[in-house]
């Protein structure tokens, strides 16, 4: 029974680390994509399809919660943005002058031919100082990943990537190699029992229990490898 309940809790926690795997290599494959054409972006001058930030400012709760990260798209031109619209943009204010800034688009107008937004965060009481115009912004929000950035944070850390990255890793390594020893030492044992002598012997042997046992279980092996 004890046995029964260590295999299966084997095969989960298997099943579990190469679902993790598997997740990690989809991130990483989004992520290579995120690079590049922010790369290839910033190569040609234009902003990025694709732009990602977490959020460490409690300005946008609770819609938006620090620790969250968002993902805008870039917006093709001033008709795709609108007030009410949560966008991503470089602020012109002289407190956060250069860097980047979510907020909702609180007014919009156009003045001397060229379209201002005014923003503001929904957790702030006043909206921001400083006229934004399309040029500012760097993309449109679509979706928020909740609290991914704290993930991100801790798994950077050493701590983290011993824990979520090494362990499960190393797991399915040793479990592997400790599959291939045990295969070995099986068919090293059928060979010395096949390789007697005496052929009569051999007949007897290929009855024997033992030889059945020892042949089903490389069976299950060979299942369980392949």
């Amino acid at each position: 029974m004890n046995k029964k309940g260590n295999n299966l809790f084997t095969k989960i926690f298997r099943i579990l680390s190469y679902l993790f795997l598997v997740f990690l290599f989809i991130l990483a494959c989004f992520l290579v994509f995120y690079i590049i054409t922010s790369a290839i972006a910033k190569k040609k001058g234009t902003k990025p399809l694709i732009s990602m930030y977490t959020i460490v400012s409690p300005s946008m709760e609770p819609t938006i919660m620090v620790g969250d990260v968002i993902v805008n798209v870039r917006a093709k031109d001033d008709n795709h943005l609108n007030e009410g619209d949560i966008i991503t943009f470089y602020s012109n204010a002289i407190d956060t002058g250069g860097y980047t800034v979510t907020h909702r688009i609180f007014k919009k107008y156009l003045y001397n031919s060229i379209t201002y937004y005014e923003t503001k965060g929904d957790n702030n009481n006043s909206e921001d100082i400083g006229r934004i115009t399309y040029d500012n912004v760097v993309g449109k929000y679509v979706l928020k990943i909740p609290q991914l950035g704290r993930i991100q944070f801790f798994v950077s850390s050493p701590a983290g990537w011993f824990l979520i990255i090494l362990i499960p890793a190393t797991f399915i390594i040793i479990n592997d190699v400790l599959k291939l020893i045990q295969a070995y030492k099986i068919k090293n044992e059928l060979g010395n029992i096949k390789t007697k002598d005496d052929p009569k012997k051999k007949n007897e042997l290929n009855k024997n229990k033992k030889i059945r046992a020892l042949i089903e279980k490389a069976d299950k092996m060979n299942k369980k490898w392949f």
